[in-house]
């Protein structure tokens, strides 16, 4: 399925999907919007190969791309496994905004700014940007939910889009360790390859020797990643201000659902009214799991969920969670991103 590459850049379907090791190419994949309601995120793991790709050189992009034009762009980051697909689900309103789940491309350019901060991947990150904010309708508002492993993202993305604004959307530790136990082997090597990345290029550094980091538990580690990112949240705020982003835990917004949307509508300017926040709430979106579309779930569901893994692992959560409040205190950091330091 050969396109020219003006086609590409006018028509939506045609997503921005990676580039290659030197950032030469600039691999578009085509997914129909319908398509993407069965997608829980717009990454090869999903595609399953059944999208189109088709490649342009990075050049010949950059000189072609209208930068007159596009809907207006903000952004959920958070911290994993804090019920952020479900509130970019819960925000999919065509006709008035779209709503990206994890697309590929910004793990790649967030891989790409930690190896080389340079010019040349910024200006591939403009490029991308202006690539996001292509809508489907006039006046629809494009909202792009990352991988938390590209939150590496989250300040040069805002600086670059000044009208920009983004949901900082995280749990509390044990929430998170509950989550990660819960899903056994494949979730503590989750927390592993979290810490690995987030370490990268934190600015908080723990000091430990590499043969105390191997001695630390799987959990412990996890924790750490946590840690790092609520830092780099918290900095994020304190630089950015109200204005700019909006911090919200998800204990929050699973106590006040439609309260939630609310707020987050008023923030990026979506004017939802209540009566729409509370059909969003009472829909289907809110009745199945959020990555697991088949699958019946609820905040019920949930609960449940977490309650078991107090059962079969709290002991262990409890230690690392205190463990962690004594690593953060050491290093001066706060256990919840806030506006105005602790």
């Amino acid at each position: 399925m050969a396109v020219f590459l003006s086609s590409a850049l006018s028509d939506p379907d045609w997503l921005p999907h990676t580039y290659d090791y030197n950032g030469g190419q600039l691999t578009f994949v085509n997914v129909p919007r319908p398509a993407r309601a069965g997608l829980t995120f717009l990454t090869d793991e999903c595609y399953l190969d059944h999208y189109p790709k088709q490649a342009f050189p990075d050049g010949d992009v950059t000189a072609a791309l209208d930068r007159s034009q596009g809907a207006p762009l903000h952004f959920i980051f958070h911290t994993s496994f804090c019920c952020s697909t479900l509130l970019a689900k819960a925000l999919e309103l065509p006709g008035r905004t779209l709503s990206l789940k994890e697309p590929n491309v910004l793990l790649h350019l967030a891989n790409r700014l930690i190896r080389s901060d340079d010019e040349g991947n910024n200006r591939r990150l403009d490029v991308i940007l202006r690539l996001l904010q292509r809508p489907y309708a006039a006046g629809e508002t494009v909202i792009v939910k990352p991988t938390n492993f590209a939150n590496r993202l989250l300040l040069p993305a805002l600086a670059r889009e000044r009208q920009s604004r983004a949901v900082l959307l995280y749990s509390d530790l044990p929430t998170l360790l509950r989550s990660l136990a819960n899903k056994g082997i494949q979730g503590r090597i989750f927390g592993r390859q979290l810490y690995r990345h987030v370490v990268g290029w934190t600015d908080l550094p723990f000091d430990y020797r590499p043969e105390e980091t191997f001695d630390q538990t799987d959990l412990q580690i996890a924790g750490l990643a946590w840690l790092m990112q609520i830092h780099h949240f918290g900095m994020a705020a304190r630089q950015l201000g109200p204005d700019r982003v909006m911090l919200l835990d998800s204990a929050d917004f699973m106590k006040d659902v439609a309260g939630t949307l609310d707020r987050v509508g008023r923030f990026f300017g979506l004017e939802l009214d209540a009566a729409t926040a509370d059909a969003i709430t009472a829909g289907p979106v809110f009745s199945q799991h959020s990555k697991l579309s088949v699958t019946d779930y609820s905040i019920g569901s949930r609960e449940r969920d977490q309650s078991a893994a107090v059962a079969a692992h709290g002991e262990e959560i409890d230690i690392v969670a205190k463990w962690i409040a004594a690593v953060a205190a050491h290093a001066g950091t706060s256990l919840f991103p806030a506006f105005a330091p602790a």
